[in-house]
């Protein structure tokens, strides 16, 4: 599949990352970490398999936490999970979408990408959010056909034309997501010339490498623990 032109130094990835997981990942990681230090720097060996288990935790907290992010790029989806990196030219994404949890599809296989959460309360909350702009517009509505004798002001737009421009930050953020990625995939088309709706070519597979920066500490503060609970 051709690549097409180089993109323009404006186009840089966007970066999406669930701000409650980044929170929350960070704040066990610093505290199991403290922790640990804490109990090895008063109690020398004798607490090991504590300080072991809770270096274990921390680890854990960093790779499933920390550590995930997605990059909607101008050429490709970049989904950096836990324990692999998954690159997905946009020539071979199908669809996207955000239900349970966000997938990435391609012709032979899914993807979960961690990074962007699915919330249902956020979901909630904006469609809360749009129907209280629905509800405003249609008040401004009934007001201005008062004031003109029941019409619009000459020159003054409709009020539901005003949605289109803004209504994507108006979703979740999942939603939101799903939006500008497929944003993202339609430009790469329009760039390449090629038909979006024909059958992606089954040469071109994603590019999957496993994370060593989550997964060797992981394999570290086991094999810590294991010693630790063995010997103490």
């Amino acid at each position: 599949m051709p690549p097409g032109p180089p993109p323009g130094p404006a186009e840089k990835p966007t970066v999406y990352r669930g701000p409650g997981a980044v929170f929350g990942g960070a704040i066990v990681f610093l505290f199991c970490l403290g922790g640990a230090i804490d109990l090895i720097a008063e109690q020398g060996t004798v607490d090991l398999p504590g300080a072991s288990a809770m270096l274990l935790v921390a680890s854990l907290a960093f790779a499933y936490g920390v550590y995930p992010a997605a990059f909607s790029g101008p050429d490709a989806l970049v989904v950096r999970n836990p324990l692999r990196t998954i690159t997905v030219s946009w020539g071979i994404v199908t669809k996207l979408t955000a239900q349970l949890s966000f997938i990435a599809f391609t012709p032979v296989q899914r993807y979960t990408v961690w990074a962007v959460p699915v919330s249902i309360r956020d979901r909630r909350k904006a469609e809360r959010g749009r129907l209280r702009d629905m509800a405003r517009q249609h008040r401004g509505e009934q007001d201005q056909r008062r004031r003109f004798g029941g019409g619009l002001a000459f020159g003054a737009s409709h009020p539901t034309a005003s949605t289109s421009g803004g209504e994507i930050d108006r979703l979740s953020y999942a939603d939101q997501a799903v939006g500008e990625m497929m944003a993202r995939r339609e430009a790469w088309f329009h760039r390449t010339g090629l038909d979006p709706e024909a059958e992606p070519p089954g040469t071109e597979v994603p590019t999957i490498r496993w994370n060593v920066a989550t997964i060797a500490p992981i394999l570290a503060c086991l094999v810590f623990a294991i010693v630790s609970f063995v010997v103490v």
